[in-house]
C-alpha cells in the first residue's frame, strides 16, 4: 500500500514541477528583450515590413533552436547512468551478457 502512496505523492510533484515550469515559461513570454543598439539601428532605419521580416526571423531561428534545447534535456533525464563493472582485465565482447 506504500508504494500506491508513493506513486501518487511523485505524481502530485511532477504536476507541481509541471505548472511551475509553465509559469516561467508564461512570465519568460512578456519579458522584454535586451535591446542592443545594433538591433535598434538595423530596425529604425527599415522599413515596416523589415522590421515585420526581422521579426519572424527571429522566431524561426529561435523556436527550433529551443526545440532542440528541449530535446537534449529530456533525453538527459530519460536516460539511465552506465553501471561500470569492476575491471578485470578484459573487455567484454559486444555480444556477452556480463
Amino acid at each position: 500500500m506504500g508504494t500506491r502512496r508513493d506513486s501518487e505523492m511523485r505524481k502530485a510533484n511532477q504536476f507541481i514541477r509541471g505548472m511551475l515550469l509553465a509559469a516561467l515559461i508564461g512570465l519568460a513570454v512578456q519579458a522584454h528583450g535586451q535591446g542592443c543598439s545594433l538591433c535598434k539601428d538595423a530596425t529604425a532605419g527599415s522599413s515596416p515590413k523589415a522590421r515585420e521580416g526581422l521579426r519572424r526571423a527571429i522566431l524561426v531561428l529561435g523556436i527550433p533552436a529551443g526545440a532542440i534545447f528541449l530535446a537534449v534535456l529530456v533525453i538527459a533525464r530519460n536516460s539511465q547512468p552506465r553501471q561500470i563493472e569492476p575491471s578485470s582485465g578484459q573487455r567484454p565482447s559486444p555480444g556477452s551478457n556480463r
